[in-house]
């Protein structure tokens, strides 16, 4: 029984749940967040071994890097949570976001050998990312999740 003593109908969706893709798109988001935070955080506390190997510039790029990755998933969690409708644009943008610094970082900063043999499996993992994000954001389903129609009866 509702609120109002009227039964609700079974084949509706609950309101307010929010979509698979929204789901393991927040994970992927906390994940990419506490990898930054530790990237940070470790180049910070190695700073004399990192030194010691690469150039002071690259080991202020990883600061930087590390804190950038770590904030610029924050709004998008918060958004998801809190179902703001600019989420949906924040989530196209640092979508591209995460997976381009990881292809540059890997094209143009780290020379290792033994990374070319899985470019094939990472090459799948972003593509297969941007896939989830692009579809997932098309979806009327995530589109209503974010409409203003849902966000009044919270």
């Amino acid at each position: 029984m509702g609120a109002h003593g009227t039964q609700r109908d079974e084949t509706q969706p609950i309101k307010g749940r929010r979509p698979l893709s929204l789901t393991i798109m927040q994970w992927v988001y906390l994940l990419w967040i506490i990898l930054g935070w530790l990237r940070f955080a470790a180049a910070l506390q190695g700073k004399e071994l990192i030194l010691g190997l690469v150039s002071p510039g690259v080991q202020r790029y990883l600061i930087a890097a590390g804190l950038t990755w770590g904030l610029a998933g924050l709004p998008v969690l918060w958004g998801l949570m809190t179902r703001a409708g600019w989420t949906p644009k924040l989530i196209h943008i640092s979508a591209i976001l995460y997976p381009g610094v990881y292809w540059f970082e890997r094209l143009f900063l780290w020379q290792d050998p033994e990374a070319v043999r899985n470019w094939p499996f990472m090459l799948l993992l972003t593509i297969l990312w941007l896939s989830l994000v692009f579809i997932a954001l098309s979806l009327k389903r995530v589109q209503d999740f974010f409409s203003e129609k849902h966000n009044q009866g919270k």
